[in-house]
């Protein structure tokens, strides 16, 4: 770990966080890299300071009780605590270290003395950060959120959301299923769970998890969630680089939209809401107008691509075939579609979420002949196909920085996922030059062809 005035490399940006008075604002990089801007005019921030982890800082938050302390964890495993003050270099006081996997987010309690570590692997380190004590852990938690009073809000990988309260015990004080959640985050007054659903959907629950309301902004899978600081709107991400504002009546407020948003992160801080992203620093936007970089209405186009005499498009979760006014349903999905290729005339590939289907049409009609199921190991924002129709390979890229590759001969099960390659800065798209080669093209326009070897590979 480092800390000075050297700017680091540029790098995408993976977390940010707001010091409690919306003044100063931290934002970890996928280099290692961890930015300290004074937003005190959120429209024009500048640079204060930087440190630094060896490997890629993944979260970073503000102590809620001493406003110059910031944690922040990494890749490696490890989170750190350091005193950050304007006139003198950034200095670590404590280093928690020996997590299994990567420290993914770092949360304080409220009391500022115990700080609860995010893991790759699906839990959360307890700890008392300045006695340097582990307490425990909180199990099935990829992701979570604290409330001002102190309980503990996760969301778990078997659908589960659960409220603890690790103060009194460690036991649930309730827990119920929301199988399409993906993040979670408590009002500002705590009265009222926000839970982020991969369907586009924002559900309110009371503490004990009753359900409120559903609120449907959108269609796009949404990955972040957060409130504004008054309790009247929330604000969420989308895989596909949505941002938006919604309140309790569904009216949205804003929405912006740019593929070089990466909401794997929110933060509010006074009238702004920082936003992770694919650039080298956080988007800094209006909590109630959406302002301070251009603004774009609407949702993404429906996906499609040519095919034999018409087009395959994907509209919602329901994929079809044909020319116009002449269109057969091929292919279902439970969630909104982001993407669609097809191959020869007769193989369709398409994606929603993490779920991919590939399916082989019969050669003279819109009838599905074969169909297999596929599942990627990140959320899918683009596939492309090669190969042929007896031995085809599918091509997706997630909507962070890896591709994956599949080879599907349709006389066994498929061979993959395979890591095909990893981006700096992220995937943008896939275009396929000819049945062999496509290009992948990240968010700062750096073009890769790759190429498919004789052994169903890719290389660049």
């Amino acid at each position: 770990m480092t800390s000075g005035s050297a700017a680091a490399g540029a790098a995408p940006v993976s977390c940010v966080a707001f010091r409690a008075d919306g003044r100063r604002l931290a934002s970890g990089s996928h280099g290692g890299g961890v930015l300290v801007q004074d937003t005190s005019d959120p429209a024009r921030p500048t640079r204060l300071t930087e440190l630094a982890h060896r490997s890629a800082v993944l979260g970073a938050a503000f102590n809620p009780a001493a406003a110059d302390l910031l944690a922040t964890g990494s890749a490696d495993g490890a989170a750190a605590v350091w005193r950050v003050v304007d006139d003198r270099p950034p200095a670590v006081m404590k280093v928690l270290g020996g997590h299994p996997a990567p420290v993914t987010a770092v949360h304080w309690m409220p009391d500022g003395q115990h700080l609860l570590c995010q893991l790759g692997d699906g839990r959360a380190a307890v700890w008392h950060a300045f006695g340097e004590k582990y307490l425990g852990e909180v199990g099935d938690c990829l992701r979570l959120d604290i409330s001002a009073g102190g309980l503990v809000a996760s969301v778990g990988s078997s659908g589960m959301v659960s409220v603890r309260d690790l103060a009194g015990d460690p036991n649930p004080l309730a827990a119920r299923q929301a199988p399409a959640a993906e993040a979670c985050a408590w009002s500002p007054d705590a009265a009222t769970l926000a839970l982020a659903r991969r369907d586009g959907a924002i559900e309110l629950r009371t503490p004990q998890l009753d359900p409120i309301r559903t609120l449907r902004p959108g269609t796009a899978p949404l990955r972040a969630v957060t409130w504004s600081p008054d309790g009247r709107y929330v604000i969420a991400g989308g895989y596909d680089g949505t941002v938006l504002s919604v309140d309790a009546t569904d009216r949205v407020l804003w929405r912006h939209i740019d593929p070089a948003i990466r909401p794997r992160s929110l933060a509010i801080g006074g009238r702004a809401v920082a936003v992770a992203s694919f650039g080298d620093r956080p988007y800094l936007l209006d909590v109630f107008s959406g302002g301070y970089s251009r603004q774009e209405a609407g949702e993404p186009s429906s996906p499609s691509v040519a095919f034999r005499d018409g087009m395959i498009v994907a509209d919602d979760r329901v994929v079809t075939a044909g020319p116009l006014g002449d269109r057969t349903v091929i292919v279902e999905h439970e969630l909104p579609v982001r993407a669609v290729d097809a191959l020869a005339d007769r193989i369709v590939v398409t994606a929603a979420h993490q779920a991919i289907r590939l399916i082989r049409l019969d050669p003279k009609a819109y009838e599905v002949e074969l169909g297999v199921t596929l599942r990627a190991p990140e959320p899918v924002r683009t596939v492309a196909l090669l190969g042929s129709a007896e031995a085809t390979v599918v091509v997706a890229a997630s909507y962070d920085f890896r591709l994956f590759a599949w080879t599907v001969d349709w006389t066994g099960p498929p061979v993959g996922p395979r890591l095909a390659g990893e981006f700096g800065s992220g995937v943008a798209t896939l275009q396929r030059l000819d049945d062999q080669r496509l290009t992948a093209t990240d968010h700062r326009g750096e073009l890769v062809i790759l190429a498919l070897g004789a052994d169903g590979a890719l290389s660049a």
